[in-house]
């Protein structure tokens, strides 16, 4: 037998549930954008002739909300990525362990074939 031993516990990682989670993220953040979007027009024809202090205080508040907008949808897009690297690691361990099974495995039937090379049937194996 090898002198090392493989990792025989297979990846445990569930590939629909993260793709689900990846299309849902994406999902979530282009309904985020086409909001911000669509608030920006609306935002236009609300202003066009007004003026004054709660125009202002509408622009503040305007562009508060954009940017949480934005900065949401970048990280539902992050946190999409993330998940998306984490199924290739996971593919990636999976298919090493995988490799390092039939490494074992080749070691394993090249020794017993120098074994039975070197002890052939009814040869006598002193004690």
């Amino acid at each position: 037998m090898p002198n090392w031993s493989p990792n025989w516990t297979d990846v445990r990682w569930d590939h629909a549930a993260a793709n689900a989670a990846i299309t849902a993220l994406n999902q979530a953040a282009a309904a985020l954008e086409s909001g911000n979007t669509e608030r920006i027009r609306q935002a236009r024809i609300a202003v066009e002739e007004w003026s004054g202090p709660h125009r202002l205080t509408f622009d503040e508040y305007l562009n508060k909300v954009l940017k949480e907008g934005g900065d949401l949808a970048t990280a539902y897009r992050k946190a999409a990525q993330d998940i998306a690297n984490a199924s290739r690691m996971a593919t990636d361990e999976q298919n090493r362990r995988v490799r390092e099974r039939q490494r074992w495995e080749d070691e394993r039937d090249e020794e017993l074939r120098e074994q039975r090379k070197n002890n052939p049937p009814g040869k006598q194996i002193p004690a």
